[in-house]
């Protein structure tokens, strides 16, 4: 009996550093610094180059939004305290609110939403479910 079933493959993407050109890794760096990738640097090209690669799935990690050292206040989002903070950029895995997305990856962080649904958007049309 044949299966109708296919090989699913992932491929996890570290958002932050996806499209960042900077290539320092200075320890507690700046933003400025150290850089950091912005979801719409996972543009159509780089998701069809994903696909090519037999990837099937995508899991972006580090979109939630998380403690970071950013200050985002003129955007109604509080300062995090630093002691919780691992590094300035904070570390992924440590969420703060699952309903929102980390400002440091907009490109306008007032529509830091959209450019979150526009990245889902682009990565289904390209097959990357």
């Amino acid at each position: 009996m044949k299966s109708n079933s296919r090989k699913v493959v992932i491929y996890q993407m570290m958002t932050r550093l996806f499209g960042n050109q900077k290539t320092m890794n200075k320890p507690f760096g700046t933003l400025e610094e150290n850089g950091v990738g912005k979801i719409n640097d996972i543009n159509e090209a780089a998701l069809k180059g994903i696909k090519a690669l037999g990837i099937t799935h995508i899991w972006y990690t580090g979109v939630i939004e998380h403690a970071l050292l950013s200050d985002y206040t003129a955007f109604g989002i509080p300062l995090d305290d630093a002691d919780v903070v691992k590094g300035r950029a904070g570390s992924p895995y440590s969420i703060k609110d699952y309903y929102d997305v980390n400002p440091d990856l907009a490109v306008d962080v007032k529509n830091r939403m959209s450019e979150f649904e526009s990245l889902v958007q682009r990565t289904h049309a390209q097959g990357n479910c």
